[in-house]
């Protein structure tokens, strides 16, 4: 069995893998027939009952791919995960970026990163809403999973800091801005490049894994 892991056949086992994680995630994105447009978006219908399946509804389905970048992104993640983890393995002789390890790490580098850029962007937005009668601030949506669950959190926030602010006489009010979390995730090229490093991760485990029991 190792030797399946070894020279061309390997390849040939990577590259029938991309292609086959490509198309899933293109079924995910709506199976959308134009680059540009979207066309005609075959699997939308199919994919709209994930929306009741709780964790998966997070970040399934995908934004419809309307765009160049959602056709391209899988593919750049795939390759640099690929190439980077046989780079660093080779270079530092270690195995550690093919193990399971890399796994949680690559979900932080998801779900933190992107807290991160999206609070880079909103902030501005807060900044420049806030006066010196408006604090404006941001709420992220972690809990709640739709939208109108999140318009409507923050809706009654907001309505409860103004009725405090009227009843203290505070000359200020607190304000927030609503980030739908997992909305904007999904939409988000970034989520389908982390989703391309992961199955293009997924065959160097295997074949580290087979090594390990092997040995």
């Amino acid at each position: 069995m190792s030797d399946f892991f070894e020279g061309k056949q390997f390849f040939v086992f990577v590259f029938a893998w991309f292609v086959i994680s490509y198309l899933i995630l293109w079924f995910f994105g709506g199976a959308c027939t134009d680059i540009l447009s979207g066309g005609t978006c075959f699997s939308s219908q199919a994919l709209s009952g994930l929306s009741n399946v709780p964790f998966v509804n997070l970040i399934l389905p995908l934004n419809q791919w309307f765009s160049m970048m959602y056709w391209f992104a899988p593919i750049a993640g795939f390759v640099f995960a690929y190439y980077g983890i046989k780079w660093y393995n080779d270079y530092f002789e270690s195995k550690f970026a093919a193990s399971i390890w890399l796994l949680p790490l690559l979900l932080v580098a998801l779900f933190a990163g992107y807290y991160i850029n999206l609070s880079w962007y909103y902030g501005e937005a807060a900044r420049l809403n806030t006066s010196e009668n408006v604090s404006v601030g941001l709420y992220f949506c972690l809990s709640e999973v739709t939208d109108a669950q999140c318009n409507e959190t923050v809706s009654k926030i907001n309505q409860e800091l103004i009725t405090q602010a009227q009843n203290s006489g505070s000359n200020k009010v607190h304000q927030f801005i609503t980030i739908r979390y997992w909305s904007e995730l999904k939409e988000s090229i970034y989520l389908t490049f982390i989703l391309g490093a992961l199955a293009g991760w997924l065959p160097l485990f295997l074949k580290n894994l087979l090594a390990k029991k092997e040995e």
